[in-house]
């Protein structure tokens, strides 16, 4: 622990530049600036229930329990902390008045030392996972009991915290609930110190999901395929594959949503390049101008791509990026393709496997098949249907909000 607080200590410096240039390229703003360094304006007074998720997909998912907590305890404030000036423009967009939300300061002791001074913590809770050790160490310190919901670690992620075994027992005993995604994260959160009598139920936040789209007609929607949440080495292994699904059916097409929409741009010359058709949702064209690949490089809008879409494939699994979750394309009725990186979702997955409710596809013949296959209403019908055996939506957050309230009451 000493090693890493000299570390990130040496390195604040650099941070400060870093993050500093960003206000100078009007990419943060000063106030940006100064929430990263701890200076949030009107903190909550009264007792505080501090949830922090790292960025957009955490704090989604974990808007049911959010939403729970605000009705759970009226009377007490909910702040919301979170790395990216999207996923707080997001929460701030709920319109809950009980939410104070701000960007997660840089991860040094006194900074966040001197605002556990300022307030009267009932709980923390983090989601999913985003483990900086002097932030725990500083809320463990507070004396505030420490929730991780939801919570995941990989098999790579697992092993490089084993190399600090002193500093994850360290990091990992400091939870007093945690409420794992499923049995593997839950046995490696184990291994790296995280106590016995803390564990309680199993949860995946993304399977509390709930569609709040219009989903188009399944005629309309079989005519149309997702690539969601793609990086970079997929796009054009995806893109050819429309390429060669439009021989089969020239109507066909797809949605390209990357996962990082500034690559829009780069995205639109590739296709153009293959000699696709291409419209860009961020120059403002709707999804009704006609062209053969429609770029989906905004934020916020993922629900309205996946309603559209009769066939899902999910990105971040052709690459090693462990795959995105399979809930949302569940939710909004999509069939689903996949690639053969799936770590971060394995037991969802897996299940999706068994009943025959996704297919794994790696090249572009592969994925061009399997979306032309789709394109018939019996066969897609089967594979939906089958996901929602496989993946059923069981709500297990009331179980999870009331061991929470117990526990801020202890």
């Amino acid at each position: 622990m000493l090693l890493y607080r000299c570390l990130i200590t040496l390195l604040t410096p650099v941070l400060l530049v870093a993050l500093f240039i960003r206000v100078l390229r009007k990419v943060e703003s000063v106030q940006d600036f100064r929430e990263r360094l701890g200076m949030w304006k009107d903190l909550p007074s009264g007792d505080v229930i501090w949830i922090h998720g790292a960025s957009n997909g955490e704090l989604r998912a974990a808007q049911p329990l959010i939403d729970g907590l605000c009705t759970q305890s009226p009377d007490a404030r909910l702040l919301v902390t979170c790395n990216s000036i999207s996923a707080k423009n997001m929460v701030r967009a709920w319109g809950r008045s009980q939410l104070n939300v701000y960007l997660a300061p840089i991860d040094l002791g006194w900074v966040y030392g001197r605002l556990l001074r300022k307030l009267s913590l009932r709980t923390f809770i983090l989601i999913e996972a985003d483990f900086w050790p002097n932030r725990m160490r500083a809320i463990a310190a507070a004396r505030a009991p420490i929730a991780l919901i939801g919570g995941r670690i990989s098999r790579n992620s697992s092993r490089t915290w084993g190399r600090f075994s002193k500093l994850s027992m360290e990091i990992f005993q400091t939870f007093d609930l945690i409420c794992p995604q499923d049995r593997e994260s839950a046995a490696r959160l184990s291994k790296l110190g995280a106590s016995d009598s803390a564990f309680g139920a199993e949860i995946s936040l993304k399977s509390l999901f709930q569609a709040k789209h219009f989903i188009a007609d399944d005629e309309a929607r079989l005519s149309v395929w997702l690539a969601a949440s793609t990086h970079e080495g997929e796009d054009e292994t995806l893109l050819l594959a429309h390429l060669e699904a439009l021989k089969s059916d020239p109507t066909l097409r797809m949605i390209l949503a990357p996962r990082h929409p500034k690559r829009g741009a780069n995205l639109a010359k590739l296709a153009k390049t293959l000699g696709l058709s291409v419209t860009q949702r961020s120059l403002g064209t709707e999804f009704d101008s006609p062209s053969q690949v429609y770029i989906a490089d905004t934020l916020g809008e993922m629900a309205q791509w996946y309603s559209l879409a009769g066939t899902c494939f999910v990105g971040g699994s052709l690459v090693a990026k462990g795959g995105h979750t399979p809930f949302e394309p569940v939710v909004y009725d999509c069939a689903i393709l996949h690639g053969p990186h799936l770590e971060n979702f394995a037991v969802p997955y897996a299940a999706l496997t068994k009943h025959e409710a996704a297919m794994m596809c790696t090249t572009p013949e592969e994925i061009a098949c399997n979306v032309i296959s789709l394109r018939n209403l019996e066969a897609s019908n089967k594979m939906r249907n089958a996901a929602h055996v496989a993946l059923p939506q069981t709500n297990t957050l009331n179980v999870v909000l009331t061991t929470l309230f117990q526990m801020s009451k202890n």
